[in-house]
């Protein structure tokens, strides 16, 4: 008798070690760079982070993030920047717009007015790509303190592999704090 209770002893034990393991988890999905807890609709673009705290003379980067675009294959993206306050460095492509090959990437930079063009370079089988991931980053210079934004502007445009514009629901923005 005293086995058949030592057996149910352990097997109580083992089911009240699963019973508690198996529970769901309470977690908090607060995080404020998740495209969810921005307040935008798909398809949608933003920066990513939406804000900085930074030092003058430093350097920083923001992604232009997309979030749940469909088949996409160009992107013409628009950002307004103070140029009293800040200044571009760089721009290097990201992950969305690579197939096989990087993207490819052009882009001019006048008067706070920076444009990025980005192409993903099609396969035999894959022209266009979709998702929530980076675009870009732009690596901006501090030059004078101040708040600023960063913006897309009219001109943003992104486009399918046939050249048929896709509609934005909601551009996100980012906000520079230079002390």
């Amino acid at each position: 008798m005293s086995i058949y209770r030592n057996r149910i002893g352990i097997i109580l034990v083992a089911l009240a070690v699963c019973w508690f393991a198996c529970e769901e988890a309470d977690y908090q999905l607060d995080n404020l760079s998740d495209p969810l807890n921005l307040g935008l609709t798909p398809p949608a673009i933003f920066f990513h982070p939406s804000s900085f705290n930074i030092d003058v003379n430093d350097t920083f980067s923001v992604k232009l993030y997309s979030y749940d675009l469909p088949d996409v294959a160009g992107a013409h993206l628009q950002v307004l920047y103070d140029r009293g306050s800040l200044q571009v460095d760089s721009v290097i492509t990201d992950t969305l717009f690579r197939i096989e090959a990087d993207p490819l990437l052009f882009m001019d930079d006048a008067e706070g007015v920076l444009d990025v063009f980005l192409f993903a370079m099609p396969t035999q089988t894959v022209e266009n790509v979709s998702g929530t991931d980076a675009m870009a980053r732009i690596f901006f210079n501090v030059i004078s303190p101040g708040i600023s934004e960063l913006v897309y502007g009219d001109s943003t445009r992104i486009v399918n592999a046939q050249n048929i514009p896709v509609q934005i629901e909601s551009y996100g923005k980012a906000v520079v704090d230079a002390q």
